[in-house]
């Protein structure tokens, strides 16, 4: 997998003391971003924001040295830091509202229970982006990839590419429909079963963000059977099939001849 394959191109800092919570949390968040530095304390975590520039910093709230409240003060403060306004999200095993209420007084953009899951890390990933357009990323994958459709579709020119595009984008308004159904009902085998059917139709087509997006669902849901927690996967494939249709449509109509 290319760094581009990827839903996001940001750089991580992930501050945690627990080795094994460490790995698994950065394991996932490498399905969903470029780049992921670790830090095991506060001291460490310092110096690396005074080092590099990040797109997100996710910190346990209890460290050895300190807390995670001491390290996004120095960020924000610090002369030499480089991370003066990067978003930060809080990681804490309390459940405590006025504990939680007291670290997003402190700065931090969020604040998520451990375990951290794929979804919340999601949700973070997208608000960091909004929240950072005017900081230069890679590219992201394209929505309609036209070279990638020849390719599968073994053809000499991209005629075939386009015809399956549409045909894809004309199941898809009746497949949605029915994803959207079956995530209200609860539905997990069948929310599987539609997304295994969208996923047959993607492999023959040059649309690599969508088809992103959905292998990620279709991924977490070996793992999560809370489809509500899930709900930004899931609004990230009905956000990528109408952005798929309106390429499509332009794609056609800049195709017609004058």
């Amino acid at each position: 997998m290319t760094a581009l394959d990827l839903p996001f191109q940001h750089r991580i800092l992930l501050i945690e003391d627990d080795n094994v919570s460490l790995f698994a949390a950065s394991e996932m968040l490498s399905r969903l971003t470029t780049m992921i530095d670790m830090a095991r304390d506060v001291a460490e975590a310092i110096e690396q924001l005074n080092t590099v520039s990040y797109n997100l910093v996710i910190a346990d709230i209890n460290l050895p040295d300190g807390t995670g409240i001491d390290i996004i003060r120095s960020a924000y403060s610090a002369a030499e830091s480089k991370n003066k306004t990067t978003p930060f999200v809080a990681l804490t095993a309390h459940q405590d509202k006025n504990k939680h209420q007291a670290i997003l007084e402190s700065g931090f953009m969020e604040v998520a229970t451990k375990p951290l899951s794929l979804a919340r890390a999601y949700l973070f990933l997208e608000r960091c982006s909004s929240l950072q357009k005017d900081k230069p990323v890679p590219a992201a994958l394209p929505v309609i990839d036209l070279e990638l459709g020849m390719k599968r579709m073994g053809a000499k020119n991209d005629e075939k590419a386009v015809i399956a595009i549409g045909m894809l984008v004309e199941s898809l308004e009746e497949d949605i429909l029915e994803l959207k159904r079956l995530q209200a009902s609860n539905n997990i085998i069948a929310v599987r079963e539609i997304l295994h059917k969208i996923k047959g139709g993607l492999e023959y087509s040059g649309v690599p963000r969508l088809q992103k997006q959905v292998d990620l669902l279709y991924s977490e849901l070996n793992t999560n059977t809370d489809l509500s927690a899930l709900q930004p996967l899931f609004d990230a494939i009905y956000e990528q099939t109408m952005l798929l249709t309106t390429a499509y449509q332009q794609l056609v109509a800049d195709r017609r001849p004058n």
